[in-house]
């Protein structure tokens, strides 16, 4: 989270940047003194936020941690809204999208001192990538797929860890991306994996969530009816693996799809009832 201080008084703009993220905070010109007895107008306090995400993108804007606006991403990717007829005082934004695919990114989120009577801008806000791997489980020698949504040709950095190694890709002019990745080179065991987005102007997002992922030994993947940890029974842990894949079609998981009938639905659910064991 960044925090940024106020302008001091007397000062008609000022722009501050950090972590790629800019403020450009603008006064407005004191209104003239209205006659005795007449109010002051309402101030007019606005936040303007601009920045890159995936086009066509739904973002949700949150100010301390309450949605305050929804919008949607023009198709090359940038963005821009307003909040107006805030009072002055601090505020914790967060900004959050969802891609055209349904995946959510994480939230960058920020905390502003805002000034009655001005116009903060905050520009250069980087929406980090939308991420989804296919399989969750995989044979050693397999190949496991990373892809998601970032904004248009930019450069994707995928970390994949504990291995400490570093994969690259480009976004499409769509803002679709994808690796295909060997897992020759790993050994068994469980890895996670995240990316982040380098654009053309320098700057980058944060890095996305991370998804877990298993690297399993050759000729093991061989699904075990309905149990679906391989721990020798059929109960609620199964049962909850079943739920996170429900409905879907070629499920990541590919053993959730119990009679191989390229969904995971009702006929799957019977089938592991039929094997429970508890």
């Amino acid at each position: 989270m960044l925090f940024f201080p106020a302008l001091a008084l007397g000062q008609a703009a000022t722009t501050t940047e950090s972590l790629n993220i800019s403020v450009t905070i603008i006064r407005e010109v004191p209104p003239i003194p209205p006659p005795p007895g007449v109010p002051w107008p309402p101030a007019p306090t606005e936040v303007i936020f601009e920045g890159k995400t995936y086009p066509k993108a739904f973002l949700t804007l949150l100010k301390n941690d309450k949605v305050a606006a929804t919008f949607l991403a023009q198709s090359s990717g940038l963005f821009s809204t307003k909040i107006t007829g805030i009072k002055g005082g601090t505020y914790t934004f967060g900004l959050w999208a969802e891609d055209i695919k349904g995946r959510k990114s994480v939230t960058v989120s920020f905390t502003l001192d805002i000034l009655e009577r001005t116009t903060t801008r905050i520009s250069g806000i980087s929406i980090p990538p939308t991420i989804e791997i296919n399989p969750t489980q995989v044979e050693r020698g397999e190949v496991l797929t990373i892809f998601g949504q970032s904004f248009p040709q930019s450069i994707i950095n995928i970390l994949i860890f504990p291995a400490q190694r570093i994969e690259k890709t480009e976004t499409s002019l769509s803002g679709d991306w994808i690796y295909n990745l060997d897992t020759n080179s790993l050994e068994e065991g469980e890895y996670r994996v995240k990316a982040k987005a380098l654009y053309k102007d320098g700057r980058q997002s944060e890095f996305s969530q991370e998804l877990p992922f298993l690297v399993l030994p050759r000729g093991i993947l061989m699904c075990q009816g309905a149990d679906l940890n391989f721990d020798g029974k059929v109960d609620i842990v199964d049962f909850s693996i079943l739920l996170y894949f429900w409905e879907q079609t070629n499920p990541a998981n590919r053993c959730a799809d119990i009679n191989f009938d390229g969904m995971v639905n009702i006929f799957d659910f019977s089938i592991m009832m039929y094997w429970w064991t508890g």
